[in-house]
Formats: C-alpha cells, structure tokens, sequence
C-alpha cells in the first residue's frame, strides 16, 4: 500500500465521521432548542452531547485537511483552503471543492463565533449560528459530489436520512415553538 493510499483511506475515513459528528451536532443543537422535545432535551446530558459533538470534528477535519495537504495526487494547495474554486481543474471537481472550501470557512466561522459566544451580542451569535444549516447542506453537496462514499447506497441513504432527520426537527420546531429560555449552556 503506497503512501498517497493511506493519506487518500485516511481522509475518507476522516471526512465521513466529521460529516456524522456535525450531523449530530446539529441534530441535537436542534432538539435542544426545540419545545416539542422539551422533556427530553432539556436534558443536562443531551447539552453535553452537543457540546461534546461541537468541538469533536475539530481533529476529523484536521486530519481530513492535512491528508489532502500532503496527499500528491490531490494536488491541493493551503490557498485552497481559504480561496473558494481556486483550486486547479486537474484536482478533480473545481465545484465540490469549493463547496468544500465554503463550508470549512462557514464552519470556521461558526466554530470561532461559537467560542467569543459570550463577548458577542446574543443576535448576532444566533444569525451567524444558523449559518450551520446551509453549511451541513453545503458539505453534503461536497460529499456526494467529491467523495466516493456516498456512492455507496448504504452510507448515502443515512446522509440523506440526516438531512431528513434535520428537516423532521426544524418542521417539529416550527410547529411546536421553541423554547423561550436558553438551555443549560
């Protein structure tokens, strides 16, 4: 097994369980949120879940970026990163990737704003907040269109589903309210 082999399996792997680990970031950010859900969501451990699963996709991403960054075939550059359809047409799709390069900067953004949370005028955090919606649309637009494994119908099925499961909760949240205090945050 050559070495761009193993930096190609490890950002795969990596890659899919960042996209599960935001999925359930926001599903549980939502339910939290959600006055439907109140019962159970209100929940300290349900919180924590959250809390947890917001900062987990740091060392996923991590590894998925740097494993793209060293990997020779991909051919992408660190101004890829920052530079949305910068990236060569040699590499691939110039669009998945600059969907990707959108959503790393949205979710860059969310992550850092989430941080100065406290610093930060409670409207704005929220709005910028929300941007975590069109961001995990973006990155399973990414998914299907620069990744391998969402042409497997068992792993595109649950990606699907998530997005599903994301508009079940936003549907359950705009019926039933949300909730007018904040969480134990």
């Amino acid at each position: 097994m050559t070495a761009d082999l193993v930096l190609w399996y490890a950002a795969r792997a990596a890659a899919l369980a960042a996209f599960f680990v935001l999925a359930a970031s926001l599903l549980t950010g939502m339910a939290i949120r959600t006055a439907l859900l109140a019962p159970v969501a209100r929940n300290r451990a349900v919180v924590a879940v959250h809390g947890f699963f917001t900062w987990f996709w740091v060392p996923l991403i991590a590894v998925h970026v740097t494993t793209l960054l060293l990997d020779a075939t991909s051919r992408i550059t660190p101004l890829d990163l920052l530079v949305p359809f910068r990236v060569n047409e040699g590499t691939g799709s110039q669009l998945a990737v600059g969907l990707g390069t959108i959503g790393f900067l949205l979710l860059v953004l969310i992550a850092a704003t989430s941080a100065l949370r406290r610093w930060m005028r409670v409207s704005i955090w929220r709005w910028i907040h929300r941007l975590s919606y069109p961001m995990f649309v973006i990155f399973l637009i990414h998914a299907q269109l620069a990744g391998t494994d969402l042409s497997q119908v068992a792993i595109s099925l649950v990606a699907w589903a998530t997005l599903g499961g994301l508009v079940a909760l936003a549907l359950l949240r705009a019926a039933g309210g949300r909730m007018i205090s904040e969480p134990f945050v």
